[in-house]
């Protein structure tokens, strides 16, 4: 007889339903503690006690901080992903360089925000104990970012590997060492004008490569 969470239960059972509100629940609630202490620095007593949830619960859903980690990875690269992917697509009627612009100004700003750079040190710190993991973040978010940038150097085809490949330098070259310096939590008064310089000068190396339209 199947038991607890091995049971195969409809899509819309009312008891599938309220396991994945629980798990959901579960994340937010660590997902502070993970981003903030990181892998060592959390036990599931801890999640347990600053989120309020029964311990028989999370142990039930996580029976361990590494699963738990791997949940909260998991469920933080999906929502990334979908968010890029499902990003409004810039004009085709503007200019090349307009969209390009507008493309990467809006990933700056997203790679920038407290939790994507809390989740790449996250990355950087563990990864290498789960190379699964660490390759979910890289298909999530910077190889999604490259194909969005390629379809922009291309609309309307499949991006060739030369434009992926131009799409990589002008990535690399946007986030450049601003980027850097955020990951390692330095600010320095002016990052804001050195990321137009970087956005500046990745455009002008992709128009460069592929020639302007």
């Amino acid at each position: 007889m199947q038991v607890g969470s091995s049971r195969k239960w409809r899509d819309d059972d009312p008891r599938r339903l309220r396991m994945a509100e629980t798990r959901a629940s579960i994340l937010r609630a660590a997902r502070p503690i993970l981003l903030r202490d990181g892998l060592g620095g959390t036990t599931l007593d801890r999640v347990a006690a600053e989120g309020g949830i029964a311990k028989m619960t999370l142990y039930r859903h996580f029976p361990s901080k590494e699963a738990l980690f791997e949940g909260l990875v998991t469920a933080m690269c999906e929502y990334m992903r979908e968010g890029i992917e499902n990003a409004a697509t810039p004009d085709i009627n503007k200019p090349r360089a307009d969209r390009l612009a507008e493309e990467l100004h809006a990933f700056t700003t997203a790679l920038l925000e407290p939790d994507a750079l809390a989740l790449y040190r996250l990355i950087v710190a563990d990864g290498w104990r789960f190379p699964a993991l660490s390759k979910v973040f890289d298909l999530s978010g910077m190889r999604v970012i490259r194909k969005r940038i390629a379809g922009l150097l291309e609309p309307g085809a499949i991006p060739s590997n030369e434009s992926l490949t131009i799409a990589g330098g002008i990535v690399a070259l946007a986030l450049g060492d601003a980027y850097q310096r955020a990951i390692m939590g330095i600010v320095e008064e002016g990052d804001a004008e050195v990321f137009e310089h970087q956005i500046e000068a990745a455009i002008a190396y992709g128009l460069g490569r592929l020639g302007p339209s």
